[in-house]
């Protein structure tokens, strides 16, 4: 009987198989990110605030995203710690995202396995069996999902800066002048407006005139990211599970007041921040002012995410390999991930110990072949951008075996 309890657990907690003919189902388990905006009521934040509320987390992660897309600080302070981290606790976001983790009906207040067994890949009634085991954690099946889902979700402030010129000046106006117009009219057409006159305010880069696309060229901003972990450990799932949870068909309104009323339990810890400069943005494929700040801004924060993962190795994604031909790696990763011809990442096998937890085993080293690294940044096809169709990046063996599609690599620095 045990031996066929470790195999339902095995077949439940694997979250990657081996590719059938060639392909591999895109299940390893991601982790989550929440990604807002930090506006400080500097020169041209709301549009850029505007232009953010589009963006959607990069796919290499779940998408834990709440409503709220920004939040506003205008205390001037210097240290962006204070104003972020006073607005996390009095909005309890915290708990905001432990109730979307376990699907929390607003009211009732019944929560759910659902997404926890969805994102992690397992069997929902096999973890809700494992639950009702143990009011005080519950067993290995349950401590694996908050260490390896629950516990990877991040949360990502970003605070935008247009880097301002004055030489740059006329065609920063004009830039962001017409999104401005555009938001206006917006909020017109919802009142009765004719809604033909935001496609008129649209300006393509080509209206500004030849004489300033270096400068429009040249435009450029500035992101400091703000990373926070959300705490998940064994004593908060203790807590949670025995003093708040309870399922649709076991509503228990003593547990809903008192989850409802905890302001302590539930934090997100600081792990780190990364400030950086948009490189210079390409003109090609770009066709209205907000085709160029949505580039700028989106690669500027794609590249932040990359330093920050690079210093804080809990951030680091790992993503699988999806094909081997003629010994060449392919991993849907590349130039959004920061990936160069020194690059070097591990490749992982996922096992599951005797205690039913996942872990990670290092069986190898792979690193970029140079001339096949993928250009999958924001609009690099649009651009035709070198190598912005390859789909894949190819890697070649610096040390290990037995590789298959499945596996999954990692970053490492060297």
């Amino acid at each position: 009987m045990r031996k066929f309890h470790s195999i339902i657990l095995l077949l439940s907690l694997l979250g990657i198989c081996r590719a059938q003919e060639g392909k591999v189902e895109q299940s390893y388990r991601r982790s989550s990110l929440y990604s807002i905006m930090l506006n400080t009521g500097i020169k041209y934040s709301n549009e850029m605030e505007q232009v953010f509320s589009d963006f959607t987390v990069p796919d290499k992660f779940n998408d834990h995203s709440l409503g709220l897309k920004s939040i506003k600080d205008v205390s001037k302070l210097e240290d962006k710690r204070v104003p972020i981290e006073r607005f996390l606790y009095k909005s309890q976001l915290a708990k905001r995202m432990v109730s979307k983790w376990f699907s929390r009906d607003k009211n009732t207040g019944a929560f759910s396995m659902e997404l926890v067994a969805e994102r992690g890949n397992y069997n929902a009634s096999l973890l809700d069996v494992a639950l009702a085991r143990s009011t005080v954690r519950g067993v290995a099946m349950l401590s694996d999902a908050g260490e390896e889902l629950i516990g990877n979700t991040f949360l990502l402030v970003n605070e935008i800066s247009y880097i301002d010129k004055e030489s740059n000046a006329i065609a920063a106006a004009a830039i962001f002048g017409t999104i401005a117009a555009v938001a206006g009219s917006v909020g017109n057409a919802a009142g009765g407006s004719n809604a033909g006159a935001v496609a008129d305010l649209t300006k393509s880069i080509a209206d500004l005139g030849s004489n300033i696309s270096d400068l429009v060229a040249g435009f450029s901003v500035k992101v400091t990211s703000f990373l926070y972990q959300l705490e998940w450990n064994d004593s908060v799932a203790n807590v949670f599970y025995t003093n708040y949870y309870y399922d649709k068909d076991n509503i228990d309104a003593v547990k809903k007041t008192a989850y409802e009323n905890d302001t302590e339990l539930f934090r997100l810890k600081f792990i780190g921040k990364q400030t950086v400069k948009s490189d210079k943005t390409s003109l090609r494929g770009v066709h209205t002012n907000g085709d160029l700040i949505s580039k700028t801004m989106q690669r500027a924060i794609d590249k932040s995410i990359v330093e920050l993962q690079r210093e804080n190795e809990v951030f680091r994604v790992k993503v699988p390999i999806n094909k081997i031909v003629d010994d060449e790696i392919l991993v849907q990763i590349g130039l959004k991930e920061g990936l160069s011809e020194k690059s070097r990442f591990e490749v992982l096998e996922q096992v599951v110990d005797a205690n039913g937890r996942t872990k990670y085993k290092r069986v190898g080293t792979i690193k970029p072949v140079k001339g096949k690294i993928w250009d999958n940044r924001y609009m690099a096809v649009e651009e035709e951008a070198e190598n912005a169709n390859l789909n894949y990046t190819t890697f070649e063996v610096v040390s290990g075996s037995g590789f298959y599609p499945g596996m999954l690599v990692r970053e490492i620095k060297f």
